[in-house]
């Protein structure tokens, strides 16, 4: 988590974007970037270099450590799923965004989101029918199935 949230920092430092704040809770660390001035290339790159710092830190590891490897790739991909909130999903909104109007571009990236989502979802379900099912696949399938649906009613 350290070093996925010190790609973050290293790549915003570069890009001289400054941080709003951090704050630390029980599922990780959440940066917060002043992207206002940065531009959509820029804050992209500062989306992608939390996961390129975790591939990175699974190469340097792939012959020290195998396991740990393994763990910081499998997080690294995970992360650049699309979803909202993932940083697959900052970097297609930023890309959208420099493409087309903001409102376009966020309806378009909710929509990728969900879809991924129910795709994510649907394997898991498919998966869970082996004889030997991945519970934690389908409990986080579901949890983010769980995420794209809407908060309230009416």
């Amino acid at each position: 988590m350290l070093l996925h949230e010190g790609g973050h920092l290293a790549a915003a430092r570069f890009f001289r974007i400054p941080m709003r704040r951090g704050r630390g809770g029980a599922f990780g660390i959440r940066l917060t970037f002043d992207f206002s001035r940065a531009g959509w290339g820029r804050e992209a790159a500062v989306h992608l270099a939390g996961p390129g710092a975790g591939f990175f830190t699974a190469a340097v590891f792939s012959r020290i450590d195998p396991a740990f490897s393994a763990v910081n790739a499998g997080l690294a991909f995970v992360n650049l799923l699309p979803f909202d909130g993932f940083d697959g999903g900052g970097a297609l909104l930023c890309v959208l965004l420099s493409r087309t109007d903001p409102a376009k571009a966020s309806r378009l990236a909710s929509w990728v989101s969900a879809a991924a989502r129910g795709l994510l979802w649907l394997a898991a379900a498919r998966l869970a029918l082996l004889p030997e099912p991945d519970a934690g696949l389908l409990l986080f399938a579901l949890g983010e199935l769980c995420r794209a649906l809407p908060t309230g009613v009416g």
